[in-house]
């Protein structure tokens, strides 16, 4: 525009072309934020569908994890504070702010109930691994100890809301969090070759100790005794 007033001459159609060459500004602006909005718009929203997508996979971990859940959200946030760029970013604030709440709120929710319901079901296989597949007697009664402690005397002795406030409680979370995850390991990826290697471990081992035995009893046994009265006999 200063180009143009600065150029132009003439009355009659200077006065024409300031405003053709105004409004064809004012096109051009227009159509420039909306393309701009546009695209913003399009990268806000994959990196919103994409932690969304984030958020309902920690929501079904086979191992509660808060640690593993926090590591997530963390990421998340911090990827959709660095890239969405533009116009479109206030009103994505928002929306993701509101989402990760949600989802935190309700993966919290249901985090304890889970988390009990797998040291029960821990505490009942490691009752039959001491029992029928190490033979371990004390590893047995550890377990047999620890489900009766959940099953019972949580139940007699702490509601369901104190329980998950008891300093033994929250040594149990502190516990199961180490070794659930952590930046070397991360067991609930890694939970099921770990089984089966450890499955193929134990009848391997079960394995080589009934050849071990069936080796002892086919060996003959030999009684000195008794091959002296045969030799006397056959003198």
């Amino acid at each position: 525009m200063e180009v143009f007033q600065n150029q132009h001459f003439g009355r009659h159609h200077a006065k024409q072309s300031v405003n053709k060459l105004d409004e064809d500004i004012q096109k051009t602006y227009q159509n420039f934020l909306l393309a701009n909005e546009y695209r913003s718009s399009k990268l806000c929203e994959a990196l919103y569908s994409k932690c969304e997508e984030k958020m309902d996979q920690l929501q079904v971990l086979r191992l509660p994890s808060m640690a593993k859940f926090n590591a997530g959200f963390l990421q998340c946030n911090q990827s959709f504070e660095m890239e969405c760029i533009g116009p479109s970013k206030a009103s994505y604030e928002q929306r993701m702010q509101k989402m990760l709440g949600k989802s935190r709120s309700l993966f919290i929710k249901d985090y304890n109930h889970r988390l009990f319901n797998w040291l029960v079901a821990f505490s009942l296989v490691m009752v039959v691994v001491g029992r029928f597949v190490i033979k371990f007697i004390l590893l047995e009664i550890g377990a047999w100890i620890m489900f009766i402690f959940l099953e019972t005397y949580t139940r007699m002795f702490w509601s369901a809301e104190s329980l998950y406030y008891n300093p033994t409680w929250h040594f149990i979370v502190v516990t199961w969090e180490t070794l659930v995850y952590s930046p070397i390991l991360d067991l609930d990826r890694w939970a099921i070759p770990i089984c089966v290697l450890l499955a193929i471990f134990v009848l391997y081992w079960r394995c080589c100790a009934r050849k071990k035995r069936g080796a002892h009893m086919i060996l003959p046994l030999y009684n000195h005794r008794n091959g002296t009265n045969r030799r006397s006999r056959s003198d």
